[in-house]
């Protein structure tokens, strides 16, 4: 790493936080390691009475980035539907991680804050923005010209009675969630939803599956003393089961879309009850949404993906 006064980095602040006392100390090290296929560096440690930063860049298949972009550089994002949208950030090039600091010197660190921004060096930025500039400044001999990464700031405050001289850390790095679009829309109509059937494949096994709505209600929502801000509505809420189950560790995404003036929550989806099987053999699930206006009527829905279960941890350890 170039040593430059030009970046300065605070103890618990983001990227954009404005700067607050005297900024941490860099000490450069530049760790490297492979994670899920991606090169991480750490370019520096960053020491402060309160606690240890450090930036670490995740890069990017530039390659499959640039044909995301390419893909979709026509595209008007105010013109998708919740489903196209959600499909779409479903295809970005981009690992769910987080990083988290695990042992400081063989001592146990308690959880800590992040933050992060994502560079593509193609394309084009809709308003300056000197943070990421400083950092990318600062880290330039690191990077090619035409490398994308992603830069995670983690915080972690010192084991208690350890002074701030680091000799080894002990960093746990963990997947996110995978993401897997099925993209199937149905509509349920509050008489009739007990005969609402929606067969689908799951996207990686192909294994044939069918969610079946059990049955539609609606309930009122509106302020309340607590919440006079809340707009007045309904919450429309369906009970289902997928048969057969999903495999172990994965939940559907169901979410509301289509027609306005209907807005999506994102994914919902909770045990109804401990009484036992629905009517189709396994456990109800439910997902709800948010309806503007009047009751009843048909809720026009999506299975928009499948979440698989968190990948394991893997943690590694440097010395200073």
């Amino acid at each position: 790493m170039e040593e430059k006064d030009s970046l300065a980095v605070y103890y618990g602040k983001n990227f954009w936080t404005a700067p607050q006392g005297a900024p941490a100390q860099a000490v450069p090290v530049d760790w490297q390691f492979t994670w899920a296929g991606h090169l991480c560096r750490i370019p520096a440690l960053y020491v402060s009475d309160a606690g240890l930063t450090l930036d670490v860049l995740l890069f990017l298949d530039s390659g499959a980035v640039r044909t995301f972009c390419k893909k979709y550089a026509g595209v008007d994002g105010e013109r998708l539907t919740p489903l196209e949208e959600r499909m779409l950030e479903g295809e970005r090039p981009i690992p769910e991680a987080s990083f988290s600091p695990r042992l400081i010197n063989g001592l146990p660190v308690e959880p800590c804050a992040s933050s992060s921004f994502t560079w593509f060096p193609f394309v084009r930025r809709e308003r300056p923005d000197a943070a990421v500039d400083a950092v990318r400044a600062a880290y330039a001999s690191l990077c090619l010209p035409g490398d994308c990464y992603v830069c995670h700031r983690v915080h972690a405050p010192w084991p208690r009675g350890m002074q701030t001289a680091v000799k080894s850390l002990s960093l746990e790095v963990a997947a996110g969630p995978r993401w897997m679009p099925v993209g199937r829309e149905f509509a349920v109509n509050e008489v009739s939803a007990a005969a609402c059937a929606v067969p689908f494949a799951h996207p990686v096994t192909g294994a044939k599956h069918t969610l079946y709505v059990n049955e539609l209600a609606f309930l009122h929502r509106g302020p309340t003393p607590r919440l006079p801000q809340l707009e007045e509505g309904w919450l429309p809420v369906i009970a289902y089961e997928i048969v057969p189950p999903l495999p172990a560790g994965e939940e559907p995404e169901l979410m509301e879309t289509g027609l306005p003036p209907i807005e999506c929550t994102g994914p919902v989806g909770v045990a109804l009850s401990d009484s036992g099987p629905g009517p189709h053999g396994t456990k109800p699930r439910a997902a709800c949404g948010w309806l503007r206006g009047a009751q009843g009527g048909a809720v026009h829905m999506a299975l928009a993906g499948i979440h698989a279960q968190r990948g394991s941890s893997l943690r590694y350890s440097f010395e200073v």
